[in-house]
């Protein structure tokens, strides 16, 4: 008896530590998702409080009215798992055709009526400098290809850097390949110009690795943002859904490949962990899998890089405030 205790014991231990190194069991945020109107309060919470994700830092695609009564919902319905981003898109941001100086003006005038209604917030969404075209029954886009020089781009810049705030940028170096250099070097031509600000890339940038790697070299405060950057994008992508341009992190077994867990164990401090849900079916289908997916990609990373991918980056660019810690106690 007393030897079966003993293995089985042992054998709970192993099992433990197995586990421990198969899936990052630390503290996880989202450092970007979005709330439209196609998915409810209700809807959006009980997904937040089912899927193993800490905190979520939350922009919104509705009329500005709306945003206020909504966030303060979702804090209530998610136990304050959310914090707020200010969404920079819009005011017609998007729409290339639009008046650049009443496209700032109107967002200049959101952001102080947001400080005016007292809304705790810890950043901005995303800047949109390049999205490609869409033409689906729930986005019809024509599509923007501006640089970070473009007027609406650099003022839009200018006002979450004077907040202190990190800088969200969305650029497509795939699916605007032919300007991919400019973009790069006007990355690192910001960079040099603001030394003590953080910027962070959506979708990674949609980066290949020499490019990520050229990034890391001539920068030491441009990051990346892992969102859209998996197989379950991929699987999309082959059936011709959305946009072509995403890069993939995984291998086929859904495993982080090996030039990048290289890359990120060696620069740690450079990768944010996102996933960007935008749409109703981001939320609804397949969130869990890609948050369980990412889980286990984590523990294949070194304990330090994991926390500061998972947690420990977002804490400090967005000043959360939070505890990151390697293993929870649930």
């Amino acid at each position: 008896m007393k030897n079966f205790t003993i293995r089985l014991l042992f054998g709970a231990l192993t099992c433990g530590s197995s586990y421990a190194a198969d899936i990052y069991n630390g503290t996880l945020v989202d450092a970007h998702s979005q709330k439209g109107k196609l998915i409810s309060v209700e809807q959006l919470s009980e997904k937040i409080n089912k899927t193993d994700v800490d905190f979520t830092l939350l922009s919104f695609r509705l009329k500005p009215s709306k945003i206020r009564t909504e966030l303060l919902e979702i804090k209530q319905l998610t136990g304050n798992k959310v914090r707020y981003l200010i969404p920079t898109k819009l005011f017609k941001f998007n729409d290339k055709k639009a008046n650049s100086s009443k496209v700032i003006t109107r967002l200049r005038n959101f952001i102080k009526t947001t400080k005016q209604n007292d809304m705790d917030y810890v950043g901005f969404g995303e800047i949109l400098v390049q999205h490609a075209p869409h033409d689906h029954k729930k986005l019809k886009y024509d599509g923007i290809n501006l640089d970070l020089n473009s007027k609406r781009i650099s003022e839009a810049i200018n006002i979450v850097l004077k907040d202190n705030k990190p800088v969200i940028l969305h650029v497509e170096l795939n699916d605007y390949e032919t300007d991919s250099k400019t973009i790069l070097n006007q990355l690192v031509t910001l960079s040099n110009k603001n030394p003590n600000n953080n910027f962070l890339l959506m979708h990674m940038a949609q980066i290949e690795f020499s490019e990520a790697e050229f990034i890391i070299k001539n920068t030491k405060n441009i990051h990346f943002m892992t969102s859209h950057a998996d197989n379950e994008m991929r699987l999309r992508m082959k059936k011709k859904k959305g946009q072509q341009g995403f890069i993939n992190l995984f291998d086929k077994d859904d495993k982080l490949q090996k030039k990048w867990i290289d890359l990120m164990n060696e620069n740690p401090k450079r990768f944010v962990f996102a996933i960007d849900n935008v749409y109703d079916n981001h939320w609804l289908r397949g969130y869990k899998k890609r948050v369980s997916m990412w889980r286990a990609a984590l523990a294949s990373l070194e304990k330090q890089s994991s926390v500061l991918i998972a947690c420990g980056n977002a804490n400090e660019y967005f000043k959360l405030g939070i505890e990151c810690v390697s293993e929870r106690p649930y």
